[in-house]
């Protein structure tokens, strides 16, 4: 097993991260910038770290076999381009000094030139750019829709879809993403490469709103019962209400609306095999959690 360095361990990926690297017997150390508000999980060990200040980073991966990349700048363009595309460069050069063997960096389908219509998007396309021009051995997963992203198309325990999302897409669950990305380390055959990350199953987003509104609720939800809130609308209610909080989501949002699922799974699936958890196994799995707590 190997010595693997977390960095981004306290936001939405790096939880699951954490978890299946410990499962996989690796010894994990999480880089964040204040180690003394990081709540997480037993055996994880906590050192400081920022990205964007590369005199951090390197005592950090002294003795580190690896290192785990899951960031996010937000939608401000600036802070993006610090985090997603500077601070890559800043991990790359730090891990090469460190003599690190591998990095994996977490990415997002959109994240190369064809389909890069936010900032953000550039930034991780520009940040891959870097990371793979560098020294160091590395691995991009470009990751497709997460199946734990249905959680936030509830409200007030209703499923809502914002724009009508036409296209296929194929779901992938975020154990199955990280269970990847911990085996990486171990398979020479991944180094330099960029994998498409998705599952195998084709439904359109309201289909999988519908299944996990269905499993949550206990009864059977049809996707006509999906509401469907426009993207402008939602813009607008951003804008005036939600001072901004929401501007990545909408973005990534409406670039699913006009492009769909753009992942190419045949390279993911021949080095990694099928993701372990189809879809309607994980949302049996839902259901299961659900009745688990109503019993407990």
């Amino acid at each position: 097993m190997a010595r693997i360095a977390v960095i981004g361990a306290t936001g939405y990926l790096g939880g699951y991260a954490l978890t299946r690297l410990l499962a996989d017997g690796h010894t994990v150390r999480a880089i964040v910038r204040s180690p003394e508000k990081a709540s997480l999980p037993k055996g994880v060990e906590t050192v400081r770290g920022d990205v964007t200040a590369p005199n951090t980073l390197a005592a950090v991966f002294t003795d580190v076999d690896g290192v785990l990349l899951t960031l996010n700048g937000g939608s401000d363009p600036e802070r993006a381009r610090r985090i997603e595309e500077d601070g890559v460069a800043n991990v790359a050069a730090a891990a090469e000094a460190a003599g690190v063997g591998r990095v994996v960096l977490i990415s997002g389908m959109f994240a190369q030139p064809a389909y890069a219509d936010y900032p953000w998007e550039h930034s991780k396309a520009r940040g891959e750019q870097l990371l793979m021009a560098s020294p160091v051995a590395s691995t991009v997963f470009r990751v497709g829709f997460i199946n734990e992203t249905l959680a936030k198309f509830i409200r007030g325990g209703r499923p809502v879809l914002i724009g009508n999302q036409p296209h296929p897409i194929h779901p992938v669950a975020a154990d199955d993403i990280m269970a990847a990305a911990s085996r990486a380390f171990e398979m020479p055959e991944t180094a330099n490469k960029v994998y498409d990350v998705a599952g195998e199953q084709t439904m359109t987003l309201r289909e999988a709103t519908a299944a996990y509104a269905g499993a949550i609720s206990g009864k059977p939800v049809a996707s006509n019962a999906v509401r469907v809130m426009p993207l402008g609308f939602m813009r607008a209610i951003n804008r005036l209400f939600l001072k901004g909080e929401m501007t990545r989501p909408l973005g990534i949002l409406d670039s699913i609306d006009r492009h769909g699922d753009v992942t190419d799974t045949t390279a993911w699936f021949q080095d990694f095999g099928t993701p372990p958890t189809p879809f309607a196994r994980w949302i049996a799995l839902q259901r299961d959690n659900v009745a688990e707590r109503s019993t407990s």
